[in-house]
């Protein structure tokens, strides 16, 4: 093996390793897998590519080789992780498993998760399988290349490569790039958008191998194309300097391709040109057991996210940094070497313990859906979504523009509640003291006329739908008489992430920014209370960053909590709603504001449970007992 080579997988998987462990550097060390891809392309087209020359190919062998080199290493986590993952996760994160490991033993696991989440959204950091997805790339990709190179014409097959990585490069750059303004249904359905799918999928991210599958044709046909090892040096610090500091919010997008030209140009050429020196050998090391190091440094991670419930101390993200290597090295050792060079008795017996393996893996999961599935979970009624008079509110008119009458609780409604999914959990603590209210409500949609959100899935689309929404209930608030009061509510983060998002208005796109969102929101308030309304306000109650919901299921059910405590820090939590804060003491000046922080915090605490009642379903919404808790005690009308 080169000795290059085993150097770049073990950048790879250190860089890798460590911007997983969430220790504030590599701020962009994911392009590791990239180096990866081309790594993997180069290494596997060389063999094909020789072996068809010499008419050797054989389809049965060469994906023999692939299951003796992946699958040991590969079914040693998924066992390790599956016991793991009975002691450390919640019935739904449980539920939620089980698909994972339905998809990482068929490499499907890059189509399954953009359904769950999105690649750099918290929730994914406890997902005990999520970084299978580069796996599973990886065999489709060995999949479709030997039968197109075995069936393509020699002369042929450096255009065949480089025609499809010209195809899925700017198939790729497309969809990152779209503002995913033409959504197909797929991402539709799975609720991801064209970035996220253009992250997992393998015509997107095909690119990728294929530049290091023309690199292995060119070493093979062109040996004497050399690049200087000035150069060679300069690209891989090149990679250092790419992973280390965060240039774009999008992935895949320049960077990737700058480090895909830098790794190619450490392939071409000359082999043997590192210096014989203990940092390289040491390196060189790592390389060797980077596939196992990569596949059991994640599981580690995920399962202290949970743990923790997000909030993992820095000397337990390094102790698992340690413990991801060792554990690294000695799979590697146990596991993967002695399958790898090991000789079966004959390749029948190799295939029937492989086949064997795998339906063994694929029962554990059937027969756990079999064996839950007529179990209750005691907290599912507890977390289930709070959107308040039920799931067709999300959205309170129909095609016609006609209010759902499953959002009314009285044909002459007096209170109208106006808002997004904040708004929707106020309702069952206000039906209390207001028996006769209508819900309005769409998620990420804030009640502001004129203005919506276009950031992450939330693209120009469903902004328009968002716009279309508060005209319709504006329209309804001003011709239904019996209305004397408005409550409108939204979490307003996602109009205040101001360096990721952007808004549209009726002139078009605007850039975010806090002073248009507060005359957005002046704007509505001002119209309404011309109308003779009264308009009220309801802050988002207190939240931390923390799934609360999660942290205190966990405190009181079977899954394992290392967290100290559940409730928030009220220092925690001014500094993480500092912003949204701040607009609605800007809002106080026009309308009356509800903060629902008097009701919760005391002191230096603010409560997330009143009598084990669970006041929060998930990181931010109140439960359905717990709105009732917190408003039952708010007169909106006083």
């Amino acid at each position: 093996m080169r000795r290059d080579i085993q150097v770049l997988r073990g950048i790879a998987v250190l860089v890798v390793v460590i911007f997983h462990g969430n220790l504030g550097v590599l701020e962009q060390g994911y392009l590791g897998v990239d180096v990866f891809f081309v790594l993997s392309g180069f290494l596997i087209t060389t063999i094909i590519l020789k072996q068809l020359e010499n008419s050797q190919f054989s389809f049965s062998q060469f994906y023999l080789r692939r299951a003796k080199r992946l699958l040991p290493a590969l079914y040693c986590t998924l066992a390790f992780t599956t016991l793991g993952s009975l002691l450390l996760l919640t019935t739904l994160q449980w539920q939620e498993y089980l698909n994972q490991l339905i998809s990482a033993l068929t490499f499907t696991e890059n189509m399954l998760l953009p359904s769950q989440t999105g690649y750099f959204e918290s929730t994914s950091e406890g997902k005990p399988l999520l970084h299978i997805w580069s796996l599973s790339l990886e065999e489709q990709y060995y999949f479709v290349l030997p039968i197109s190179l075995y069936f393509l014409s020699k002369k042929y097959r450096l255009y065949g490569l480089s025609l499809l990585l010209i195809v899925s490069l700017c198939w790729c750059m497309a969809w990152v790039y779209s503002n995913n303004q033409a959504a197909p249904l797929l991402w539709r359905i799975a609720e991801a958008t064209k970035s996220e799918w253009a992250f997992y999928l393998l015509f997107t991210r095909g690119w990728e191998l294929l530049a290091g599958s023309i690199c292995a044709w060119f070493m093979l046909y062109k040996p004497g194309l050399d690049v200087p090892v000035l150069i060679k040096f300069m690209s891989l610090i090149c990679i250092f300097v790419v992973c280390s500091f965060s240039i774009n919010s999008e992935h895949p997008s320049i960077e990737s391709i700058v480090v895909v030209l830098a790794t190619t140009t450490i392939l071409i050429g000359q082999k043997n040109w590192l210096p014989s020196h203990a940092l390289i050998h040491l390196l060189e090391k790592v390389g060797d057991w980077s596939y196992s190091v990569y596949l059991v440094h994640w599981p580690l991670f995920a399962f202290a996210f949970l743990a923790y419930v997000g909030d993992v101390p820095i000397h337990v993200k390094i102790a698992l940094l340690i413990a991801s290597f060792l554990l690294g090295y000695l799979q590697y050792r146990y596991v993967e070497l002695p399958f790898r060079v090991g000789k079966l008795s004959n390749i029948f017996a190799t295939w029937k313990a492989i086949i064997a393996s795998t339906l063994l893996f694929l029962t554990m999961p059937i027969l756990s859906v079999y064996g839950t599935k007529n179990t209750s979970d005691p907290f599912s009624d507890i977390r289930r979504v709070n959107q308040g008079l039920g799931k067709g509110c999300d959205g309170s008119f129909d095609n016609k523009s006609v209010l759902k009458p499953d959002c009314m609780a009285d044909d002459a409604p007096d209170v109208v509640v106006w808002g997004d999914s904040y708004a929707m959990h106020l309702i069952p603590g206000l039906l209390i003291r207001n028996p006769n209210l209508a819900q309005l409500t769409k998620s990420a949609c804030g009640p502001l006329i004129g203005l919506a959100p276009i950031i992450g899935k939330y693209d120009s689309v469903s902004a328009k739908s968002c716009l279309r929404f508060n005209e319709n209930a504006f329209d309804y608030i001003k011709s239904t008489p019996s209305i004397t009061h408005v409550v409108l509510s939204s979490n307003l983060s996602i109009y205040l992430d101001l360096s990721k998002g952007d808004y549209l208005s009726h002139e078009g796109i605007v850039e975010a920014n806090r002073e248009t969102l507060i005359k957005a929101f002046t704007y509505t308030i001002v119209k309404l209370q011309a109308l003779g309304l009264k308009t009220i306000v309801v802050s988002p109650p207190p939240i931390a960053g923390f799934d609360i919901g999660e942290c205190l299921e966990r405190k009181y059910g079977p899954a394992l909590l290392l967290r100290d405590s559940c409730n928030i820090k009220y220092s925690t939590y001014q500094v993480y709603q500092k912003r949204v804060n701040d607009t609605l003491t800007e809002i106080e000046k026009v309308s009356k504001v509800v903060w629902l922080k008097d009701i919760l915090c005391k002191g230096k605490t603010c409560m997330t449970e009143m009598e084990k009642t669970f006041i929060y379903r998930d990181s931010g919404h109140l439960s359905i007992d717990g709105s009732v808790q917190v408003l039952k005690q708010v007169d909106i009308k006083s």
